[in-house]
């Protein structure tokens, strides 16, 4: 009893305490939990309690000393919560659609078309409109009238990030050469940053590929300074990595993952071309694959940053090479030449082969609103940010419905 009436006498001393070492706050409803886990709430959630972190030192002293004497009373079930997930602790975050968007004519408007019809999906559009040169020039790839295209989705609540890749060219990787000198990195930025303030963009997406190993270091450093360069304007920085498992594969040796999460708002991780130009037929984004190399890109990047890429499109593979066609093409060769649609179920990819009118034998391998379905589920079991679709306007039809239950705005 003397031990209680001290404990009892030292609760209220410091109750007198931190009524008056506190700010004056606004009214909040306290519980025990309240108090003891403020703290370890904000760390686990991301998010922020009630009350300003700023108590410190009287909150660790009330906590420590309410923990001993009342400890007892709290609810084992509310005190403790399991919100764990494969990769650790799971905070539901909301989810995010990004619809890569592109133009491959001039009077192409299947991208446009779809972020219209799906507007309350769809967050961002990263629009491909512009090349890197080897002089850290910009080439603008033309298309339909940017401005109005911008103006459209911002009318519709879409953000518009300027997809940027860079030119291509086997000898001397024109990405190279501006990232290895300083100068020309500069002046690539200025020319990023002009091109987002003509077209009052929201930000930007960084498409380098086939970016040679050794250049990591450097491909780092130019985010860092992109970053720096366009976050304190409040601008979106994001960028597109190719996916991974290790680090022995060279064309991915490049992203450094953590690295680059540091000087990234959204990292998407192009999560298809399974197979390809560079390989026989197979699935574009094999399900064990697919889940593979999300995991490892979790080992890096945190999940709040972490966007999965998934394929709207296909390929149709023959002695003539590899072409890539939209769904709706595909659903056409399947109906003319009277072939019913397989599914793998190991791969969860769907494919069927025939054979041309000129005898030539063609395989097809591609993506539909079935195999999207396993995609998506692994967004919601990893906790990740989001999805993003290269491209709006190939998808099968049947896609958005079920992209509508997880992504509506």
């Amino acid at each position: 009893m003397k031990k209680y009436k001290q404990a009892t006498a030292w609760l209220v001393m410091m109750t007198v305490m931190a009524t008056f070492m506190l700010p004056v706050m606004p009214a909040h409803a306290f519980s025990v939990s309240d108090i003891l886990g403020q703290a370890a709430g904000t760390a686990e959630s991301g998010g922020t309690s009630g009350v300003s972190a700023g108590k410190g030192v009287v909150d660790i002293i009330l906590g420590l000393f309410l923990g001993k004497v009342l400890g007892n009373a709290a609810s084992p079930d509310a005190a403790v919560q399991d919100n764990s997930s494969d990769n650790g602790l799971k905070t539901n975050l909301a989810k995010e659609f990004v619809g890569f968007y592109a133009e491959w004519w001039g009077e192409d408007t299947s991208s446009y078309n779809s972020m219209v019809q799906n507007a309350d999906v769809i967050k961002t559009i990263a629009p491909f409109w512009a090349t890197m040169q080897a002089d850290g020039t910009l080439t603008d790839r033309g298309g339909n009238d940017h401005i109005a295209v911008v103006n459209t989705a911002h009318q519709k609540d879409v953000a518009v990030l300027l997809l940027v890749n860079n030119a291509k060219q086997d000898n001397a990787p024109p990405v190279h050469t501006v990232l290895a000198n300083p100068a020309l990195r500069t002046k690539a930025i200025d020319n990023f940053e002009a091109y987002i303030k003509k077209y009052n963009l929201d930000g930007i997406n960084v498409d380098f590929e086939m970016v040679p190993a050794k250049d990591r270091d450097l491909l780092t450093a130019f985010m860092r300074e992109l970053y720096g360069r366009l976050k304190p304007q409040g601008y979106i920085v994001s960028i597109d990595v190719f996916p991974k498992q290790d680090e022995n594969n060279d064309v991915a040796a490049a992203y450094d993952y953590a690295e680059l999460a540091k000087y990234a708002d959204k990292i998407m991780i192009m999560t298809y071309d399974n197979h390809g130009a560079w390989s026989g037929p197979g699935p574009i984004a094999d399900i064990r694959w697919v889940e593979n190399n999300l995991k490892y890109a979790l080992k890096s990047i945190p999940k709040d940053k972490l966007y999965l890429g998934i394929a709207a499109y296909g390929y149709d593979w023959s002695a003539q090479g590899v072409q890539s066609l939209e769904f709706d093409a595909i659903m056409d060769l399947a109906q003319r030449y009277g072939k019913t649609v397989q599914w793998d179920d190991t791969a969860k990819s769907p494919h069927f082969s025939y054979t041309a009118t000129d005898g030539t034998a063609h395989t097809v391998w591609f993506e539909n609103s079935e195999s999207l379905k396993h995609k998506l589920a692994l967004i919601t079991k990893y906790d990740i940010a989001g999805a993003a679709m290269w491209k709006l306007g190939e998808e099968d039809p049947a896609v958005w419905p079920v992209l509508r239950d997880k992504f509506r705005k």
